[in-house]
């Protein structure tokens, strides 16, 4: 199956800007247009004394997230920049993924770089991800992306 994955396109991320609503509207045509199978989604959360407040200092969504403005065939909820394994293992190895989401230089990358050492076939499309803190933080994340996995960057 071809699968759109779709890494914390929550409205908490949104900036106003164009590109979250460019995001999501990929996503809500994904199985029409798209040639995808399913979307999966994962929804990023927090937790008091979790690893985000420990190591980040940060503290938003400690109150709980909002609803995804678009509909998935699964969710994975997490409180850390990845899944945990037996998450990737209910997913499918044998899948084709298509990454996209926030932070491009975060959530984004770790999900990529999980999906690397499992050995899974993925591909990240690079104009539908994006990083709240801006254009800098999202060409840095590429950058990174580009020199970890260049086939998989398109």
């Amino acid at each position: 199956m071809k699968i759109l994955l779709a890494v914390d396109v929550q409205p908490e991320f949104n900036n106003d800007d164009k590109e979250y609503r460019k995001i999501v509207d990929y996503i809500k045509q994904a199985k029409e247009c798209g040639g995808y199978d399913a979307v999966y989604a994962t929804v990023c959360g927090n937790k008091p004394n979790g690893s985000y407040v420990r190591y980040s200092n940060w503290n938003d969504l400690l109150d709980g997230v909002k609803p995804l403005d678009f509909t998935p065939d699964r969710i994975y909820h997490k409180t850390v920049y990845g899944l945990k394994e037996n998450e990737y293992l209910d997913m499918g190895k044998e899948n084709e993924y298509t990454v996209i989401g926030y932070n491009t230089g975060a959530c984004v990358l770790k999900v990529c770089l999980d999906l690397f050492d499992l050995e899974y076939n993925f591909r990240v499309l690079k104009n539908y991800c994006y990083s709240s803190d801006g254009p800098t933080a999202h060409y840095r994340g590429i950058s990174v992306m580009y020199n970890l996995f260049e086939n998989a960057v398109v």
